[in-house]
C-alpha cells in the first residue's frame, strides 16, 4: 500500500474510533463530555512520521504526543477484496463480516483509550470502553467457534423432521403448532446454526432466509437444505448487525441464540425487519437452574465464552416489545432425562451437546420424558413460581411496538 494511502487509512481509522466513543457517551448519558470530546479530537494534529506509524499530536490539558504503530493494524492489499468475494460466492453467501475493519475497530479503539489516559483529559471509568471493543472480539470468537463446529459435523446423519417433531424437542412442537400454515409464508431465521430448523421451515413450505454469524454455518444450512430436497437464502451476518436493508418477514424466528447476544441491540436491529402483522419466536436456556449451571460449567469445549443465559429481565425486555406475547417453560422435573443421560456419557458428557443428544436418541428416553413432562405441566400451571427453574422459555410474540431506533 503506498505510503500516503496507508497514513491516510490510519488517519481514518483513528477518527471513526473517536466518534465511536463520543457516540457511546452520548448514549450513555455523559453528552457533555461527549461534546468536549468532539472538540478536543479537532483540536489533535495528525503527523506522518514516515511509514509504520502515526503520530497524535495534542495541546490540552498540556502538550504531549502518542505513536501509534500501524504494524499493529490491518489494512487491505491488492488482490484481498477479490480473494474476499471469491471465498462468500464459493460457499453461496450473500454477504460476510469484514474481518479487516473489525479487527482495526478494535485496534484502534484501544489506541484512543490509551490516548486519552495519557492525556488525562478526560475522567475514564467503565464506560469509557465502547462496545464496539468487546463487541468485536466477542463475534470474532462466536464466528470461529462455530465455523470448528460446522466443519465437524456430518450432515448425512442428520434427520432435519426428527429433529424438530421429537418427543424430546418440546420447544420446537410449540413453535411449530403455534405458527400454523406457513405455505407462501416469508421466515427469517437468526442463527440458523447447522440449519435443522430453517431446512424443516422450508420443508414446511415457508421462504426462509437463515442468517447466522458463521460462514461455515451458512454453507452447511445450504449443504443441508439440498440434502433435503429444498431451498432457502443464507445471508452472513451478526445478529446486532443483520444487513438486511429494509426487507420485511411474516415471522423472525430466533432459536437457541439470543443468549449469545446483545439482546437489547439485537431486539432494536430485528424488529424493523418483522411485518406489523408478523409473528416473532424464540427458545433460549433460562439462567437459574442449579443442576443444569454445573453441567454449564462442566462443558466449556461445547460452549462459547460470552453466552448468557436469559434472566428474567432479559424475558421481560423481549416481551415488552409486542402487545402481545405469551412465554412458555419447559425441562423442569424432566431436567432428570439429562441426569440419565449424563450417566450413560460419563467421561464424555462434557464434550456431548446435550440438548441435541437427547433429541436424536429420543426413542430411548421417551419411556421418561413422557410422564415427567406431563408433571411438569401441572406443577408449572399451579407453581408458577417454579417456572424460572425449567431448562428453556419459548416466546411467542405478535404485533411488535415501534422500535426505539425506527
Amino acid at each position: 500500500m503506498p505510503k500516503k494511502i496507508l497514513f491516510e487509512s490510519a488517519v481514518h481509522q483513528f477518527l471513526w474510533a473517536g466518534r465511536r466513543l463520543r457516540e457511546h457517551w452520548q448514549a450513555t448519558g455523559r453528552r457533555t463530555e461527549a461534546q468536549r470530546l468532539a472538540e478536543w479530537l479537532r483540536g489533535l494534529e495528525l503527523i506522518n512520521p514516515g511509514p509504520g506509524s502515526l503520530i497524535v499530536r495534542w495541546y490540552v490539558p498540556t502538550a504531549n504526543e502518542h505513536i501509534i504503530p500501524l504494524k499493529g493494524a490491518r489494512f487491505y492489499t491488492r488482490g484481498d477484496a477479490e480473494a474476499h468475494a471469491r471465498r462468500q460466492g464459493e460457499a453461496g453467501q450473500v454477504f460476510a463480516p469484514d474481518q479487516v475493519m473489525a479487527a482495526n475497530r478494535t485496534y484502534f479503539d484501544a489506541q484512543l483509550l490509551e490516548i486519552l489516559t495519557k492525556a488525562g483529559a478526560f475522567p475514564l471509568g467503565s464506560s469509557a470502553v465502547a462496545p464496539g471493543d468487546r463487541t468485536a472480539d466477542r463475534k470474532h470468537a462466536e464466528e470461529k467457534f462455530h465455523d470448528e463446529w460446522a466443519a465437524s459435523e456430518d450432515l448425512t446423519r442428520i434427520n432435519v423432521r426428527h429433529r424438530n417433531e421429537a418427543v424430546t424437542a418440546p420447544e420446537m412442537r410449540h413453535i411449530r403448532a403455534a405458527l400454523s400454515d406457513l405455505r407462501g409464508r416469508t421466515l427469517l431465521d437468526i442463527g440458523c446454526g447447522l440449519g435443522e430448523a430453517s431446512v424443516y421451515f422450508a420443508l414446511e413450505g415457508a421462504a426462509v432466509t437463515a442468517t447466522d454469524i458463521s460462514p461455515g454455518m451458512c454453507a452447511a444450512t445450504q449443504r443441508l437444505a439440498a440434502l433435503n430436497g429444498t431451498s432457502l437464502e443464507t445471508h452472513v451476518s451478526a445478529a446486532e448487525d443483520l444487513g438486511l436493508g429494509d426487507r420485511q418477514f411474516d415471522i423472525i424466528y430466533t432459536g437457541n441464540t439470543l443468549h449469545h447476544a446483545d439482546i437489547a441491540v439485537m431486539m432494536d436491529r430485528l424488529l424493523p425487519h418483522l411485518k406489523p402483522t408478523g409473528t416473532f419466536v424464540s427458545w433460549d436456556p433460562v439462567a437459574y437452574n442449579p443442576v443444569i449451571n454445573v453441567y454449564r460449567a462442566m462443558a466449556q469445549q461445547v460452549r462459547t465464552e460470552d453466552e448468557h443465559p436469559l434472566r428474567l429481565s432479559d424475558i421481560r425486555a423481549i416481551t415488552g416489545r409486542f402487545q402481545h406475547a405469551s412465554v412458555s417453560w419447559y425441562w423442569f422435573l424432566a431436567n432428570l432425562v439429562f441426569v440419565f443421560l449424563a450417566i450413560t456419557k460419563i467421561g464424555r458428557f462434557h464434550q456431548t451437546r446435550m440438548w441435541k443428544t437427547v433429541i436424536d436418541e429420543a426413542a430411548r428416553w421417551a419411556w421418561l420424558y413422557r410422564p415427567l413432562a406431563a408433571l411438569d405441566r401441572v406443577l408449572l400451571r399451579v407453581l408458577p413460581f417454579l417456572r424460572p427453574l425449567c431448562w428453556n422459555v419459548v416466546i411467542v410474540a405478535h404485533s411488535p411496538r415501534p422500535s426505539p431506533l425506527s
